[in-house]
Order: C-alpha cells, then structure tokens, then sequence
C-alpha cells in the first residue's frame, strides 16, 4: 500500500525542478541562520531590526540567485573557458545586486549610515556566497549526469547480459539442433553417391527390364527419382508433422519394397492425433535404414516392418519392430557398433531438441527381431499442417482412430 510520502512527496522530490527549489530553500535558509549566530546574534544581540534585515537580505538574495540558474545552464554546453567566464561574470553581477540590495535595506531598516570604507567586505562576502552557489549548482549538476550515466551503463550492461546468456542459449541449442538435423539430412543425400544404394536400385530395374516388366521398372525409377528430388528440394525445416515425415518415408520404402520384393512387409498403424504431432525432421528414415539394412538384408524370408503411433496425456508414443534376426547387445564388433550409430545419433537429436521429455529404447521383438520405443512431449504443441509430399502410388498407411 502506498503512503502519503511514496505517492506525493517522492515523486516531486525525483523532478529536477522541485530539486532546485529544495536546494534553493535550504542552502538560503542555512545562510540566514550562519549570519545569525555568527554576526547578529554577535554584534546586536536582542535587536530585532539587525534579525529582520539577516532574513530580508537572505530572501533578497534568493531571488538574485535564480537567473544563474538560467545563466549557467545556458552556458553549459559552451566550450569551457567561455563557460568559465560567463559564470564568474555572473557571479560578479550577482554579487554586485546582492550587495547593494543589502546596503540599501540595511540603512533603510536600521537608519544608520555604512562607511564607504565597508562596501569591499560586504561586495567580497556576496562574491563568496555567490560563487559558493555557482560551484554546487555545477557539482549537483556533474553528479546528476554522473548518476543518470551510470545508470544508464548499468541497465545497458544488464540488458547486454540477458540478451547474450538468452543469446546463447538458443544458439546452443538452434546449433545443435541444425547440425544434427543436417548430419541426418546428409546420411539421407548420400543416396545420391552411395555406390552401393545406387547399383542394389539400379540392378533391380535391370532385372524389370530382362523380365519384361516395362513398367515395374519405370515405376521404379520414378520413385528413384522422387526420392531423390526430396532429398535435395525439401526445405531446411528442422521439424514437421509426423504425417509428412511418414510421406517422405514412404519414398524410400517405395524404393526397397520394389528391390526386396514380398521379403519387405511393412504395417503402419497411426491416430489421426499421432499424425498432427510435431516430430524432428528425417526421425525415423535413420530407424528404418537400420531395419532394413540389420533386418531386411540379413533373411530370406519375409520380413515385416511395423510402426504404431499414439498420443497418450501428452506424449507422442511410436514403436518401430521389426521380424528379423534381431541384435545380439552382448556383441562389441564393429558390425555391431555400426548398427548403433544411427540410433545413437536419433537419441541426440531427441535430447537437443526436447532435452528430458523424451524416452528411447530397444528391446527384443518376440519371437524375434528388434523393437523401437520412442516417445516424445511437446511443452508446446503447435497444431500440424496436412501432407505435403504425394505419396507414392502402391505404399497405403494404415491408420487406427
């Protein structure tokens, strides 16, 4: 609850103009007071006309006083030495008003008559009283600037190291983001040059071809070609529905399902709810490379690929199993370290892009295989865009409300 003090007084205390006043007031009341006790009281005591005449001449020479005010501000923004001579003009001209002021109300009052003799010690005390002004006029003044300057300095300061620790923080973070997102979007180009991609595609619509299926192998090459139209047009967005990054997973199934024939099954099984979720970019094209290279390539026999997704209090839940010859975790080989790289790296981009609300693990898939568990939490869920890569023809997703 604010007081009288806080909602009046202080805030016309803070004015610089109320501030001159103050300091006007006090500095002339302190000045009657000094020639009180130091000269009236001393030469006249128990007179009253010497008494009125030291508050007379104070009162007087407040109002001298206050064109400096006019004058010094005037002349503060002028090179020194002319600063320095119009104050000490000032003071003179001051001095010389004051003093004749009090002279005149001092014979006035008391009918006695001063000796010409006297004027020098009554004009060098006004030039003491008026240069005293000068000099604290000046003093307030550097120091007011002094303050506001520094102030300002601190609050400039304070505001550059927020900005920066904010700064920096989101540079973190954004830098991580982007260079795992790019070291995924990499592992996705490479398709371009990667001999063995390449020649295991390529052999495929050979074999069409040898086989008379025309067709099969046009269609095959134009999902070759949309795979890698995505892979170099697709925007730089660092995250995207799970609809879509299912779209541009469905380019490269396109590409297996024609090359490994009946021994690639894949089942996609997502709400509608799990579809709108916001996902990191290429998140699970590095979860089904895996499979696909540890599950697909490894039998002979048919393998199936599922995905299930749902959204549970918040959390965006997936599983990805697969009904291959699964991973032997006890193993340390290289083969074995290499089946771990892409994981390790989805996990990466998992705790940059949500730090603690994500959770990651593998398991066996029985009877056998590998499972997947991935789930993430948006602190900020943003409502998800439809679909906007086509989806190659022959690659239904089935879906569970």
């Amino acid at each position: 609850m604010q007081t009288t003090f806080d909602q009046y007084i202080q805030p016309r205390l803070a004015s610089p103009g109320h501030q001159y006043w103050l300091f006007q007031i006090a500095g002339w009341s302190a000045m009657t007071m000094l020639s009180y006790f130091s000269l009236t009281l001393w030469y006249n005591p128990g007179q009253w006309t010497p008494a009125f005449h030291t508050i007379l001449q104070s009162i007087l020479g407040l109002l001298v006083s206050h064109p400096l005010r006019w004058i010094a501000s005037a002349a503060w923004e002028k090179p020194l030495v002319s600063r320095i001579l119009i104050n000490v003009g000032a003071i003179l001209g001051a001095s010389l008003a004051w003093t004749f002021l009090r002279l005149i109300t001092f014979q006035w009052l008391t009918a006695e008559i001063v000796n010409p003799k006297d004027y020098g010690g009554w004009l060098f005390a006004s030039v003491i009283v008026f240069g005293s002004w000068i000099f604290c006029y000046h003093a307030l003044k550097y120091y007011r600037q002094l303050m506001e300057q520094r102030e300002l300095a601190i609050a400039a300061q304070r505001d550059v190291l927020e900005a920066k620790s904010l700064a920096q923080e989101e540079s973190v973070k954004r830098l991580t983001a982007e260079s795992l997102y790019r070291e995924a979007r990499l592992r996705m180009l490479k398709y371009q040059i990667n001999p063995h991609f390449l020649f295991n595609a390529l052999n495929s619509v050979t074999l069409l071809v040898r086989k008379g299926e025309a067709d099969n192998a046009a269609q095959m090459l134009s999902r070759i070609a949309d795979f890698l139209r995505v892979s170099l047009e697709h925007n730089d967005e660092l995250e995207h529905t799970l609809a879509e990054e299912i779209d541009v997973l469905d380019l490269y199934l396109s590409i297996e399902k024609l090359r490994f024939g009946d021994r690639l099954q894949t089942e996609f099984s997502l709400t509608s709810e799990a579809e709108r979720f916001i996902v990191p970019s290429f998140l699970l094209q590095p979860l089904f490379e895996n499979a696909m290279k540890y599950a697909v390539g490894r039998s002979l026999k048919p393998t199936r690929i599922t995905l299930e997704g749902r959204v549970e209090n918040g959390w965006l839940e997936l599983c990805i199993a697969d009904t291959g010859p699964g991973i032997d975790f006890a193993k340390t080989g290289d083969d074995e370290r290499s089946t771990g790289i892409g994981l390790r790296n989805v996990e990466q981009r998992l705790r940059s892009s949500y730090r603690d609300n994500f959770r990651f693990d593998l398991a066996p898939n029985h009877p056998h295989g590998l499972k997947i568990n991935l789930a993430i939490k948006d602190d900020n869920p943003r409502a998800g865009a439809s679909s906007k890569i086509s989806k190659p023809v022959g690659m239904p997703v089935a879906t569970d409300e």
